[in-house]
């Protein structure tokens, strides 16, 4: 047989196996029940079979695939598109502080009327004792001070599977905002107050898995601080975790210590504390 006569048959056998398989290969249109077609294509798409298509909008989606693939998918379908199952993240944020001061001091005035000696009394509370001779006057104190206190912040807050919830309970400081612009007249100074949020709060994002849920989240706590207008204690925490549905679990914490001693001629002090934080959360499922 010449070779253009060979070519030809070719081409004709292939074109005929092509139109088969796009004759076996059908268009059908799914109407979803729970779910948007953005949420359940990325799903889909790796099952449909080479020359096949798939396409969807709102709550429909375009199946063009033979009747074996087809029915594939709508046996995936049954399995994704149902209602997102309802949840509760409960978020508990706490925090136990202790600290310890002790010191000792004398003070008094001694000496005479043309040579006398004084220390100042710095000390407002503890046990002392004072003698006095005369214009003398001598004071011994010792102090011996502890304090504890502790904080508990419990959060909680509905979402659906695969979706997003934020919450943040605080408030706005004021912050003075002072600007300066240097222009060809001279500087100009503008003032404003701006404001920052404090506040204790979480953001998490969950997926489920039967009974196990895996939960990206990132919890904070914000306070003002004590060196200034507009200056705060910042907590930050960002994690990715895994736990059992109902099931408590602790995600982090932190540990905060703070010691100072001083010491002289005729006082001393000794201050120690220690402040621990740890954050722990469980994920229910509601009815």
């Amino acid at each position: 047989m010449p070779m253009h006569k060979f070519i030809l048959t070719l081409t004709c056998l292939l074109a005929l196996l092509a139109g088969t398989a796009h004759a076996q290969q059908q268009l059908e249109i799914i109407k979803l029940q729970s779910r948007t077609a953005d949420q359940v294509l990325p799903q889909l798409r790796p099952f449909i079979e080479p020359g096949g298509a798939l396409s969807g909008m709102n709550n429909q989606i375009f199946i063009r695939a033979s009747d074996a693939n087809r029915r594939q998918i709508r046996e995936l379908l049954a399995a994704i598109d149902r209602p997102p199952r309802r949840l509760v993240i409960s978020v508990r944020q706490d925090a136990d502080s202790t600290s310890l001061a002790r010191g000792g001091e004398v003070s008094g005035s001694v000496g005479s009327d043309r040579v006398r000696i004084e220390s100042g009394r710095t000390v407002v509370s503890g046990t002392g004792v004072t003698v006095r001779r005369g214009d003398d006057v001598v004071r011994g104190q010792v102090y011996d001070s502890r304090n504890s206190g502790s904080e508990r912040v419990a959060q909680q807050v509905q979402v659906v599977e695969g979706g997003r919830a934020y919450i943040n309970v605080g408030t706005s400081v004021p912050v003075p905002l002072r600007q300066v612009v240097l222009t060809p007249g001279g500087a100009i100074v503008s003032e404003s107050v701006v404001y920052r949020d404090l506040g204790t709060g979480f953001t998490a994002e969950p997926q489920l898995s039967g009974d196990m849920v895996t939960l990206t989240i990132s919890p904070t706590h914000d306070t003002p601080g004590s060196h200034g207008p507009g200056s705060a204690n910042v907590q930050r925490l960002t994690t990715t975790v895994s736990a059992r549905l109902g099931e408590w679990m602790q995600i982090g914490g932190s540990v905060q210590e703070e010691s100072a001693d001083r010491d002289g001629t005729l006082r001393y002090s000794t201050r120690r504390g220690s402040t621990g934080r740890s954050v722990q959360l469980k994920v229910e499922e509601l009815p």
